[in-house]
């Protein structure tokens, strides 16, 4: 995933632990509304672009932590879905460990963990079925030709 689709992630983790732990991040407008008399001369992110005011920007502690846990996840996964039961659970249990991170925030890296193996699963199927629609087209195209070779 791209930097930003891991920051859009966070923030939606940010968003959906909101009330537990409000230190995870703050919405667009709080956001702009500390920076107003900073100025920052990089380009915006696709948090910034998308939204109206109602995304969370995830904090820079946080999405540090989960850029960290992004990169452990692919890792570990190395671009393959893993299989068997409670992949979660032993992917959760991988990235604890090599993490430094508090168990309060276990329950934030379980939720990151399930939705990337959800993303990664989309990834992979929609991947599959335009491999088997370029297949289904190259078939097709080899019985054309042999047609027009019998008919010549």
């Amino acid at each position: 995933m791209t930097e930003d689709a891991v920051e859009y992630l966070a923030g939606w983790i940010a968003k959906k632990y909101k009330q537990k732990f409000p230190e995870l991040g703050c919405t667009t407008t709080e956001s702009k509304m500390k920076s107003i008399d900073e100025h920052d001369y990089l380009l915006p992110s696709w948090i910034d672009y998308l939204s109206y005011g109602g995304l969370i920007v995830p904090s820079n502690n946080f999405k540090k932590h989960i850029f960290r846990a992004e990169r452990v996840f692919k890792k570990i996964t190395k671009q393959k879905i893993p299989k068997g039961p409670g992949v979660v659970k032993q992917l959760l249990h991988k990235i604890m460990n090599r993490m430094d991170i508090e168990e309060k925030y276990r329950p934030v890296i379980h939720t990151f963990v399930r939705q990337r193996i959800f993303i990664r699963m989309k990834y992979a199927n929609k991947n599959h079925q335009i491999l088997a629609s370029k297949r289904k087209a190259k078939l097709q195209l080899q019985k054309l030709q042999k047609l027009r070779k019998l008919m010549t």
